[in-house]
């Protein structure tokens, strides 16, 4: 069984350019660039190649829309991307949209690395407070022996989740490999939800924490 999550015929292409360094100035420079690609395939996979690259700058098209409509489950790989990107400590310049007043709240996807734009109601406000947050590890899981904890400090403080259920354990590996709601229990899929963990997309779901790679420097927490 592939355990990967991978991208769905859809018409949606996630486009994105790579380079070896963030700042314009130095992007412009010979040998900056890496390329540009369509994702495809094996999305963490393809994250862990871009790191391995050299590349530490990401630049992905088109618009995310985070409103959870229906019909907007084919952005689900490009979080997913966007996610794995932002635990290599990749920086990602994208942009995204708030479209509905009923959908996600913006906070649930604010450990991501902040997007360049973000439209819709009250997104320049959100946005702002988004990228005065922002610090590596805002949400993210890590593995033990037999268990799992997640930490999450998207909202309200730090919040410490530990998993040692081998069903729920199972269940974040099957949320994060992108397998939908159908391949968890029903009462899993109701705790991460209730946790803002895993985030209904259209007719899919996202699982939001990132696995953890890399620490802050100097690390304030361990």
């Amino acid at each position: 069984m592939n355990d990967a999550a991978t991208v769905p015929d859809n018409g949606f292409d996630v486009r994105f350019s790579m380079w070896r360094h963030g700042e314009p100035t130095v992007r412009a420079l010979p040998h900056m660039h890496l390329g540009d690609r369509v994702l495809g395939g094996d999305v963490a996979d393809e994250a862990r190649r871009v790191h391995e690259s050299g590349a530490r700058f990401v630049s992905i098209e088109p618009v995310v829309d985070l409103g959870g409509r229906v019909g907007t489950e084919h952005v689900i790989p490009a979080l997913s991307f966007i996610r794995d990107l932002t635990s290599y400590g990749v920086e990602v310049d994208w942009r995204a949209q708030l479209t509905v007043p009923d959908g996600p709240e913006w906070w649930v996807f604010s450990h991501l690395f902040p997007p360049s734009d973000l439209e819709g109601p009250r997104g320049a406000e959100a946005l702002k407070i988004w990228r005065a947050r922002y610090h590596v590890g805002r949400c993210f899981f890590r593995r033990g022996p037999g268990f799992l904890q997640i930490r999450d400090r998207r909202h309200a403080g730090l919040r410490r989740l530990t998993v040692s259920d081998a069903a729920y354990v199972s269940a974040v590996e099957s949320l994060a490999a992108d397998r939908g709601a159908d391949s968890v229990p029903a009462a899993a899929m109701s705790a991460f939800e209730k946790h803002h963990l895993a985030i209904r997309i259209g007719a899919g779901v996202w699982w939001a924490p990132y696995r953890l790679r890399r620490w802050a420097s100097p690390s304030w927490e361990v």
